[in-house]
């Protein structure tokens, strides 16, 4: 590749680098950037080499007068070359990059980016829209959470209903002067009370995985961010492992803290049965049982067979445990941060009323299908 040939490349790196750009910052026109990019391509492509080194000097400064706000508002910390290299290197590997967004640390490590996202901790997995999806954010254990509080939802208007249909038909049967509910209507009691248990147990199972994820996902945030600076078996153990095999969340917990500190200090301990202290004793020792006879129950382990009251009360201590826990571990890790923005701040309200809420819009599409005419639509076959 001779020096012309190298300087072609520049320039349109520099078009790529800004439909980089503008498929993640909300107010760029994304969809002109990209068509810019693509006439650009195809003149370097099909034009001569006259033409390309006559209007060559035109394009560039043309391109540097659009990409110079950005440089100065997200200063890189690697050429545009290389940044394009990378960035070229999902489409090779066919990552759908598109559709599942961009890693905030891959960002990170080639642009400064501080201050895009006003949150006061971003993981580096964290993710970013690209394209269609610009504006939304997400991480993994966003989606456990939101599972955690849904099924509670569920598990609670299941309960409502359990009681309400039940003083309905209690009253049905006095004014009747009969003795018992119809077969019918146990059979509508009996789905529900287990629509009431299922969901518990589902959220129970919920919570517990979000945590252990929520844990992996510290872990493996600050392993990534350092990995120039931490031992091999530190490293390890931020992925979750030592010696190769898999640490349980006890251990975890407690390492995981001690390494991620600034001060080394070790604030919680779990391995110890005489040393652990609440909320990581309920968590455990109690409500773990609870998951343990969920998933593999058998008649020497805790009881399965709870009343639906029971059931929810369970739920709904387990929900508001788990987020006790995640909060404490965070505070370990990150004393100076009183909880983390990225994950709606582990307030329970704040999710509990998202569920609430798309719950609702559920049952709002149900009865908007339930006036439906079907007879009225023409078909187009």
């Amino acid at each position: 590749m001779n020096d012309k040939e190298r300087e072609v490349n520049s320039v349109f790196n520099i078009a790529v680098y800004l439909k980089l750009m503008a498929s993640f910052i909300p107010d760029a026109d994304f969809e002109q950037v990209s068509k810019m990019v693509g006439n650009i391509h195809d003149f370097f492509k099909f034009s001569d080499r006259e033409e390309i080194l006559e209007k060559l000097p035109y394009i560039k400064s043309n391109l540097e007068q659009m990409a110079a706000p950005l440089l100065k508002r997200f200063p890189v910390r690697k050429s545009l070359d290389e940044i394009v290299a990378d960035w070229d290197q999902f489409f090779k590997d066919d990552s759908e990059i598109y559709s599942y967004g961009l890693e905030y640390g891959w960002l990170e490590d080639r642009i400064n980016i501080q201050g895009f996202i006003p949150y006061n901790h971003i993981p580096y997995h964290f993710r970013i829209g690209l394209y269609v999806h610009r504006g939304n954010l997400g991480i993994e254990e966003e989606f456990l959470i939101k599972d955690s509080f849904n099924c509670l939802v569920k598990a609670q208007k299941a309960y409502d209903q359990l009681k309400e249909y039940g003083d309905f038909k209690q009253k049905v049967i006095q004014q009747e002067g009969t003795k018992d509910f119809d077969h019918e209507t146990v059979r509508k009691i009996t789905d529900l009370k287990y629509e009431v248990s299922a969901n518990s147990r589902l959220a129970v199972i919920s919570f517990y995985a979000f945590v252990e994820c929520f844990v992996n996902s510290l872990g493996f945030s600050h392993a990534k961010r350092n990995a120039e600076t931490l031992s091999e078996s530190d490293s390890e153990i931020l992925y979750g492992k030592k010696n190769g095999r898999f640490l349980q969340l006890k251990s975890k917990i407690e390492r995981f803290h001690q390494l991620i500190r600034n001060d080394r200090k070790t604030v919680i301990i779990t391995s110890d049965e005489s040393q652990i202290q609440e909320p990581f004793v309920s968590f455990f020792n109690i409500y773990e049982n609870i998951r343990n006879s969920a998933v593999h129950f058998s008649p020497t382990k805790e009881q399965i067979w709870l009343k639906p009251a029971d059931w929810i009360e369970k739920a709904e201590q387990f929900s508001r445990l788990a987020l006790e826990v995640a909060l404490v571990i965070w505070k370990s890790c990150y004393p100076e941060l009183p909880y983390p923005d990225y994950i709606g701040r582990l307030d329970y309200d704040t999710f509990m009323d998202k569920a609430i809420s798309y719950i609702q819009s559920l049952e709002q599409v149900a009865e908007e299908l339930k006036t439906i005419d079907y007879s009225n639509l023409i078909s187009k076959h």
